[in-house]
């Protein structure tokens, strides 16, 4: 069996739960589909060789969400008391 990460099963699992919820109560329509079924996809590669690319994805799925708000943070922040 191939151990791809690091951490413990339990750690992952508590991780992925974590991303789950998160992404649930986050996101909406096509975005949390998307995420979730990145999410997915990591999940089940968990014991492979290519998990590594299963998280460069999930990762890079968020960035382009991201991505789209990164230019604003700064003045959006200016907004808060």
């Amino acid at each position: 069996m191939v151990e791809p990460h690091k951490g413990s099963a339990a750690d992952h699992a508590a991780l992925v739960a974590e991303l789950r919820a998160s992404i649930t109560a986050n996101t909406s329509g096509e975005t949390r589909e998307r995420l979730l079924a990145r999410l997915d996809e990591m999940e089940n590669a968990a014991a492979t060789a290519s998990f590594s690319d299963h998280v460069k994805a999930l990762v890079e799925e968020a960035e382009a969400d991201v991505a789209a708000l990164a230019p604003f943070m700064a003045r959006l922040s200016s907004l808060l008391p």
